[in-house]
């Protein structure tokens, strides 16, 4: 799944092809370049880690990058404090901060080829707290929605993302497994038929209360999930970050949100260069893809049953999926096979779901392939230990 900033690389190479009733829209190629370098993140002032990853375009037209291992990264401040992140794998960098809020800050960055970028000074915002996280129940699907507000009215501007959890099932139950090249019966601690599953939200999510009377955000939504996906049909939940933005940090999210997901008809908006607050000092010609942020961040989390949305909602399976039979004697023209050995053992082209037999063939599975049965290939049987 792509990220924000990948869809960001992405845009840019492809909106110069939009036409339609408007002109088309041709922003120089010459601003966006291949190595150019991606800073995602943000600078956390309180207990929690700041964290930063850093990469560099390798492909504009796949929005492909590459990790920026063996940088020098800080967080400096303009009281001239300064905090060093520590180097983590695949191009992350982290530090835990404790800053003064009354100061600016900045990101500083030098790479492992003495290249020197800085960010503008930000201030340090104070995100409120969520007042209330729930759901309402549509003819679809199911709607996530938050409320928040800044009793001082010096919020106003708002961004979000979230992490989504949830327990599903395979298509069938294996109650057999092989090992050691033998079907044996499946025990309880080998089970693959429930699992659990987590993503990242991938759209951009705002919210302004700038032109409002009060800084009150109401019933703002933050995920649907339709009645017909796997995530609602156990047990689904949801973990929100609340950000509070400047304006101009909103700015730039909200024509990024323009740029790569309100794009398609002659009745959207019309595409727009995306200019951030990073800069390289050893070389002002290149260009530098993010936004840095400096604010302390709210959590609220809520988890939905399946039992308390309609009846009638129905998970469809993400695979097609047919359950066959595998016998130990099959004969295919004048030869006898065991499918079972070919099949199951040896190959694994089918995992075992329950015993059969027939008279003519022998013993015998019924049988799917991996990824009907084993539910593991896209989640884990560990539970999370928020888990209700």
């Amino acid at each position: 799944m792509k990220t924000r900033i990948d869809k960001m690389i992405f845009v840019i190479t492809v909106i110069i092809f939009i036409a339609g009733c408007k002109k088309p829209y041709a922003p120089s190629l010459a601003k966006y370049k291949t190595n150019e370098l991606v800073v995602e993140g943000f600078i956390n002032p309180g207990n929690d880690s700041t964290r930063f990853k850093l990469s560099r375009i390798v492909r504009l037209d796949t929005a492909v990058t590459a990790p920026v291992n063996n940088a020098q990264v800080t967080v400096e401040g303009t009281d001239k404090s300064s905090y060093k992140l520590s180097a983590n794998a695949k191009g992350t960098y982290t530090a835990a901060l404790n800053l003064n809020n009354s100061q600016k800050y900045r990101l500083h960055i030098i790479t492992a080829d003495s290249k020197d970028y800085v960010s503008d000074y930000v201030e340090v915002k104070l995100t409120p707290a969520i007042d209330a996280l729930g759901y309402s129940i549509k003819s679809n699907g199911l709607q996530i929605n938050l409320n928040t507000h800044d009793a001082a009215n010096n919020t106003r501007y708002y961004r979000w993302d979230y992490v989504e959890t949830w327990e599903f099932h395979s298509k069938y139950e294996s109650t057999y497994y092989v090992i050691n090249n033998d079907i044996q019966p499946r025990p309880p601690d080998k089970q693959v038929y429930y699992c659990y599953s987590s993503a990242n939200s991938a759209n951009v999510l705002l919210g302004s209360s700038a032109k409002l009377t009060q800084d009150v955000i109401a019933q703002a939504p933050v995920a649907f999930i339709p009645s017909t996906s796997e995530k609602i049909e156990i047990e689904y939940s949801v973990l929100v970050y609340q950000y509070a933005l400047t304006s101009d940090a909103f700015n730039f999210w909200q024509n990024l949100k323009k740029n790569t997901e309100q794009l398609g008809s002659i009745f959207d908006a019309q595409p727009s260069e995306i200019t951030g607050n990073i800069h390289c000092t050893t070389d002002p010609t290149e260009n530098v893809v993010g936004y840095i942020s400096a604010s302390t961040v709210q959590s609220k989390r809520i988890f939905v049953k399946n039992e308390v949305l309609p009846q009638s909602w129905k998970a469809t399976y993400p695979y097609d999926c047919e359950a066959d039979s595998i016998f130990q004697d099959i004969v295919i023209g004048t030869k006898h096979v065991n499918q079972v050995d070919q099949m199951i053992k040896g190959s694994g082209v089918f995992l075992p779901i329950t015993k059969i037999n027939s008279p003519s063939h022998g013993q015998g599975y019924l049988a799917s392939s991996p990824i009907c049965v084993d539910c593991t290939l896209r989640g884990s049987i560990t539970k999370p230990s928020f888990w209700q």
